[in-house]
């Protein structure tokens, strides 16, 4: 089992919906928002694209684990301008066609799944061609500059009545990836899962110019989806990048 299926029965509670990327979406577009079509990459159980729904015209959801999918189906089954669907983020511009999304959203260090850097361009240039004119690329990563140059080795401890979820990193400067190793235990039960799984360290200087290779301009860094200025301390890294 990997990783988000052996989590995704306690998604919602250690990965609850966070309204302030529901905000910085609906002010990333000043048209009206009812014409607009967005793509929601890695959307896991669907909360953020449900919640896209009400403001969308249109509001596709994918992901690679397809238990989490059969549970955005259902709770998007009765919205008609929202679908979800399994589908492979480096494979957008064949599935749904070029200039096809006003915006696309990639949020929860997705993109850092990419097994290198030439896989992470791929995606890029596959979102630029996906987008219309004047389209804009939304995603978040954590800060990895952070994690290399201060060596952070882990992220704060997620906890509430449900679950303890632990999180810590194991850097491979050699291969400009990290060993993510996640210990989620569930109050109730008991239960212990364990997993490590590799990420690529990707730093904001080569974020932006794979951006830019890719054919994005207007690229911004931000430290928090209240777009304040990214610095060195911030843990997480937006970006926001325009066709």
């Amino acid at each position: 089992m990997d990783f988000y299926q052996s989590i995704s029965n306690y998604y919602q509670h250690i990965f609850p919906l966070n309204k302030a990327q529901l905000t910085y979406i609906n002010s990333a577009r000043e048209d009206d928002k009812k014409q607009l079509s967005i793509l929601d990459i890695g959307c896991a159980i669907g909360d953020l694209s449900l919640e896209l729904s009400d403001y969308f015209k249109e509001v596709i959801g994918i992901d690679l684990d397809e238990g989490m999918i059969n549970k955005a189906n259902e709770k998007g089954k009765n919205k008609g301008n929202l679908h979800f669907c399994l589908e492979n983020m480096l494979h957008i511009d064949q599935s749904f066609g070029v200039n096809r999304f006003d915006l696309i959203a990639c949020f929860g260090n997705t993109l850092v799944h990419l097994g290198s850097e030439e896989v992470v361009l791929d995606f890029f240039r596959s979102a630029c061609s996906s987008l219309k004119d004047d389209g804009k690329l939304l995603f978040q990563i954590i800060n990895y500059d952070r994690i290399i140059d201060q060596k952070i080795n882990f992220l704060p401890t997620i906890e509430n009545e449900s679950i303890k979820f632990e999180r810590n990193y194991m850097l491979h400067l050699d291969s400009k990836k990290v060993d993510f190793e996640t210990l989620l235990t569930i109050k109730e039960s008991g239960l212990c899962i364990k997993n490590s799984i590799p990420l690529l360290a990707l730093r904001k200087a080569t974020v932006r110019g794979l951006l830019q290779e890719a054919g994005f301009t207007d690229i911004k860094f931000y430290s928090n989806f209240k777009r304040d200025a990214s610095t060195a301390n911030s843990m997480p890294l937006v970006v926001e990048a325009k066709v």
